[in-house]
This record gives structure tokens, C-alpha cells and sequence, in this order.
């Protein structure tokens, strides 16, 4: 498999971020375009924080997004998910995405099957969603209410606290 195959190009305009990855043929193809979104970036302002008051039962009240394990969830799944470690396994995967569904539901609950599309968004495709989510259950990390629905419990969210901190049990 070619670096060609492997390119990406990712931008985070809330935190001025620009990154590109690939062949070296790659990257020279796009220079022109880097160049000139280089240049926009440095006459266009910083875009304001959005802030929200938010109450999140792993993570707590906060007013504001934040990029770090200490604060809110980031706005979209895929800043959260970025926040693992490189060396998370699928029910580590499972949980991130579980607590993103809950906390984007009104019913603070979330389903195997939401907790894996949030997955499938950022191109991740677990072997087996089902079995994480019983391991979870297991370990207590999940407590199981009805009709396929699941809450994280109190020894998920410090599960979660420490799996983004680094600090795995």
C-alpha cells in the first residue's frame, strides 16, 4: 500500500489547526492550495468559542467546549474521539462514542446501534459493537435499562476520565 492511498487532509477552523498527510507528491500537489489557505488564515480572525452551559453526568456543569478531558464535550464526535489513545481497543471506542450519544440525548441514554454510527461517521468500524458493549456491561462500565438502551454508570465515567487522561486501570 501506497502513502498515496493513506492522504488525508484535515482542517479545524475553531482551533486555526491545518494538517496534511501523505506522499511527498501529494503534499507538492496540493502546495498551492496550502499556500493560499496559509494566507487566509493568517488575515482571518480567530472564530469566537461558542459557549454553552451544559451538565454532563461523567464530566459535570461547564460553560464552555473544551479540547481536553477536564471540561465539556467538544462539538462534534470526532474532536471527542481524537482525544483517545492511539492504543484504544474497541470497547474503549464503544464507551467514547456511548457517552457522546448520551450526553446528545434529552433522555441521557444512548443504543448500541447510536453508539456505532457515531463510529462509522469517523470511519471506524468496530468487529463486534454488541460484544463491547456486553464486556462494558460486564465490567459495570454500562448499566443496561430497557429495549436496547444503556446509561454509563459511575465506574464508566471514571473509566472514561481516566482512559482520555491517559491513566488506564
Amino acid at each position: 500500500m501506497t502513502m498515496e492511498n493513506n492522504a488525508k487532509i484535515r482542517i479545524n477552523l475553531n482551533l486555526r489547526e491545518f494538517e496534511i498527510e501523505g506522499s511527498e507528491e501529494f503534499v507538492n500537489s496540493h502546495a498551492q492550495k496550502i499556500e493560499s489557505f496559509l494566507e487566509l488564515l493568517k488575515k482571518t480572525p480567530p472564530l469566537p468559542e461558542p459557549t454553552k452551559t451544559t451538565v454532563d453526568p461523567v464530566i459535570g456543569t461547564t460553560t464552555q467546549p473544551v479540547k481536553s478531558s477536564n471540561g465539556t464535550l467538544p462539538e462534534s464526535f470526532g474532536e471527542y474521539y481524537q482525544m483517545l489513545p492511539n492504543n484504544a481497543k474497541d470497547v474503549d471506542k464503544i464507551m467514547i462514542a456511548g457517552h457522546f450519544a448520551q450526553n446528545a440525548n434529552p433522555e441521557n441514554n444512548f443504543s448500541t446501534n447510536d453508539a456505532s454510527k457515531l463510529l462509522l461517521d469517523q470511519g471506524v468500524k468496530l468487529s463486534n459493537p454488541a460484544m463491547s458493549m456486553t464486556a462494558n456491561h460486564k465490567a459495570k462500565r454500562l448499566i443496561k435499562l430497557s429495549k436496547g438502551k444503556y446509561k454509563i454508570s459511575k465506574d464508566g465515567s471514571d473509566y472514561i476520565k481516566q482512559l482520555l487522561s491517559g491513566t488506564e486501570k
